[in-house]
């Protein structure tokens, strides 16, 4: 496959660095980044063993890519802050049968590649492994929850062929994935994870586990789980665990343990002075409560908190 990275930060990297073994591969990413890349190839270490990928194509915008014929797979990695702009530029290099993936966090972001990309060419990804770019050209993969879903965003609720070349394509370069027929209801999922754990991890500078052993972490963490359900139902999204109780079972036993180690990559916009995906995240959470009438107090303060943070380190 002809496939474009579209934002080749830490998850793109991965992403792009393992497929480039077997396919025709273009990271589409920041100069210091790329220029790293091309000078020493990507480095690799972490729980997926020491890799050095030397992707066939290297770029740093859009004019500087191959068009000599469509992309098959393009990979949307940016920020959720940054996949409007994303969206526009993509839809200048698409083909009529590229197929656009959404690998990002938050909320949002298949609706606004929808938006702007013919529908039927979009596919949604729940990605749930994490990885910390260290420095320019070197990637670590620290954890992982679960394997990669990647499903289709169009009502209908069905694994499609596509989805499952895909998926194949994935597991082939070594990334764990699988068809979902619920891609949304997991991207939801992913949200209350990450809403819960990135914010709070992110303002105590510490990994996930310290979260877990604290209890007044946990009585938050509870509190935006809560609230996070209840603005899921009152949309009618439904979840699976279908209960806050169900889910914090599964969060405590199985999800946090797994990922104990990990720093959010919020955290790490915040040592790096940047702007973070909290309004894709809790901030998604509050927009979706006011326009309901459900109060999300805890997700509130969480939102502020953190924005107060990016104005200290920005």
């Amino acid at each position: 496959m002809k496939i474009l990275v579209f934002g080749a930060g830490a998850i793109g990297s991965a992403f792009g660095g393992f497929l480039s073994k077997g396919h025709e591969v273009t990271l589409l990413g920041r100069k210091p980044h790329v220029e790293a890349i091309r000078k020493r190839g990507l480095k690799v270490s972490g729980i997926w063993g020491r890799h050095t990928f030397r992707p066939g194509g290297l770029a740093t915008c859009i004019y500087d890519l191959d068009r000599s014929a469509p992309y098959d797979l393009i990979l949307c990695t940016v920020k959720s802050y940054s996949t409007s702009e994303a969206a526009g530029l993509i839809k200048k290099i698409m083909g009529p049968k590229t197929i656009a993936l959404s690998l990002q966090n938050g909320l949002g972001n298949i609706e606004t590649l929808c938006k702007a990309l013919p529908p039927k060419q979009v596919l949604g990804g729940r990605v749930i492994f994490g990885v910390e770019l260290s420095e320019p050209g070197n990637i670590h993969v620290s954890v992982i929850a679960r394997p990669t879903a990647v499903g289709e965003v169009v009502p209908g609720g069905k694994i499609t062929s596509r989805v499952r070349r895909i998926v194949r394509v994935f597991n082939e370069a070594k990334l764990p994935s699988v068809s979902s027929a619920d891609v949304r209801g997991l991207l939801w999922l992913k949200v209350v994870y990450n809403a819960a754990l990135n914010p709070l991890a992110s303002l105590m500078r510490s990994h996930y586990g310290v979260l877990g052993e604290d209890p007044a972490a946990r009585d938050t963490m509870n509190a935006v789980i809560d609230e996070v359900y209840a603005v899921a139902h009152g949309i009618g999204m439904d979840l699976k665990p279908a209960t806050p109780a169900g889910y914090k079972k599964l969060f405590y036993s199985k999800l946090l343990p797994r990922t104990c180690d990990h720093h959010p990559s919020m955290l790490q916009d915040l040592e790096k002075g940047k702007k973070t995906e909290i309004d894709s995240i809790n901030g998604f959470i509050l927009k979706l409560g006011k326009e309901r009438k459900i109060p999300t107090p805890v997700n509130a303060y969480l939102v502020r908190a953190i924005k107060k943070a990016e104005k200290e380190t920005g």
